[in-house]
C-alpha cells in the first residue's frame, strides 16, 4: 500500500523540479505536516464510500461460513449445549431451593459456590459462542477462566466458611490496588481517577482487612494463603495442586498461549490444527474445535457437581452422573467429528 506515499513522492520531485537549486533546503518534515490532512482525508472519504460494500461481502462471507461450520460440527455443538443447560438448571434449582436457608444460616460458601457456578455457565456459552462463530482459540482461552473458576469453586468448597469468607473480603485488596493504579496513571489515561479522600477512606478499610487477616493477606491469591503457610507468595497453581487439578496444568499453560504475547502462541494456534503451512490466521477456522469443547464441558461439569454436593440428595446425584457422561460423550465426539473432518 503506496498510494499516498507515491503521491507524495511526486510532489517532492515537482518542488524540486521547479527549483532545483533550493532542493537541499526542502523541509521534509514541515511538508508531510501540511500535506498530512490532506492525505488523512482522501484516505478517509476512500475508505466511507466503500465502508458499505465491503461490510456487505464480509458479513456474507462469514454468516457463510458460520453456517457451514455449525453443519459440521452439529452433533457436536448440540450435545455441549444441552450440557450447558443442564448445568445451568441445575445452579438454578438449587439457588431456588436452598437461598433463603442459606442467608439464614449466613452460608457464605453457598453464595460464592452458586455464583461461581452461574458465571462458569456464563463462560460455557461464550466459549460456545466462539466454537460456533469460527474461533478455537479464543474459546480455548475462555476455558482457561473456567478452569480457574471451578478449582477455585472446588478449593471453597473443600476449605469451608473460613475459606469462603477470606475470599469475600479480598475483594478490598482487589480494588485498593486498582484504585491507585488509576489514581497513578489518570493524567495519561485521561480519566479522573479517585481523589485522595477516596484512596485515604479505602485505605483505612485496607490496612484493617491486613490487620485482621495477616501481610500475606495483600497478595493476588492472599485470601488462601493462610492455608498454605510453607509458601512465600501462593499463586494458582497451590489452589490447582490442592483439590486435586494439577494434572491439568499442561492444558493450562497451553490455553494460556492465547492470552499472553507469548513466543509459542504465534505458531502453535488451533485454528491453524488442520494446515501444514505457515499461514497467519487474521479470521475464521473450522478446525481445532475439540480440545477447548472437551475441556469446558468438564470443567463445567465439575464446577455443577461440587454445587451439587452442597445440599446432596438422590436427584442431585443423579443430575452429577448425568453431567460426568455428558462431558465424557462430548469428548468422544468432537474427536469422532475431528477426525472425520481431517480425513
Amino acid at each position: 500500500m503506496r498510494v499516498i506515499q507515491d503521491q507524495f513522492d511526486k510532489l517532492i520531485e515537482d518542488l524540486i523540479a521547479e527549483n532545483p537549486e533550493k532542493a537541499k533546503e526542502l523541509d521534509i518534515n514541515k511538508i508531510i505536516s501540511k500535506q498530512l490532512p490532506e492525505f488523512t482525508k482522501i484516505i478517509s472519504d476512500s475508505l466511507a464510500k466503500s465502508a458499505t460494500e465491503m461490510l456487505s461481502n464480509r458479513r456474507d462471507e462469514y454468516d457463510s461460513f458460520i453456517t457451514d461450520n455449525i453443519k459440521l460440527w452439529q452433533s457436536g455443538f448440540d450435545l455441549l449445549e444441552t450440557h450447558i443447560s443442564i448445568c445451568t438448571e441445575a445452579g438454578e434449582n438449587i439457588n431456588s431451593e436452598y437461598r433463603e436457608k442459606a442467608v439464614e444460616k449466613c452460608d457464605l460458601v453457598f453464595d460464592l459456590l452458586i455464583r461461581h457456578h452461574a458465571r462458569a455457565c456464563h463462560i460455557a456459552n461464550e466459549v460456545l459462542c466462539l466454537l460456533k462463530n469460527g474461533f478455537p482459540d479464543a474459546a480455548h482461552s475462555r476455558w482457561r477462566a473456567l478452569h480457574e473458576l471451578s478449582a477455585t469453586a472446588m478449593f471453597i468448597f473443600k476449605h469451608g466458611q473460613e475459606c469462603a469468607e477470606r475470599f469475600h473480603f479480598h475483594n478490598i485488596i482487589d480494588s485498593y490496588d486498582v484504585m491507585n493504579e488509576h489514581h497513578k496513571y489518570e493524567d495519561r489515561l485521561q480519566e479522573k481517577g479517585p481523589t485522595a479522600a477516596e484512596l485515604g477512606d479505602m485505605k483505612l478499610i485496607y490496612d484493617d482487612i491486613i490487620d485482621k487477616y495477616g501481610k500475606s493477606f495483600s497478595g493476588h491469591y492472599g485470601w488462601a494463603a493462610y492455608l498454605f503457610p510453607q509458601i512465600k507468595r501462593v499463586g494458582f497453581g497451590s489452589i490447582e495442586k490442592d483439590v486435586g487439578l494439577d494434572h491439568m496444568r499442561p492444558y493450562y499453560k497451553w490455553a494460556s498461549q492465547n492470552i499472553h504475547a507469548g513466543s509459542k502462541g504465534l505458531r502453535n494456534r488451533l485454528a491453524l490444527e488442520k494446515c501444514n503451512k505457515d499461514i497467519l490466521v487474521v479470521g475464521q477456522s473450522n478446525s481445532g474445535m475439540t480440545d477447548p469443547a472437551h475441556a469446558t464441558a468438564i470443567s463445567l461439569m465439575q464446577v455443577t457437581c461440587t454445587l451439587l454436593q452442597l445440599n446432596p440428595s438422590i436427584d442431585s446425584i443423579v443430575i452429577m452422573n448425568i453431567t460426568q457422561k455428558y462431558s465424557d460423550n462430548i469428548g468422544d465426539e468432537f474427536l469422532k467429528l475431528s477426525v472425520h473432518t481431517n480425513s
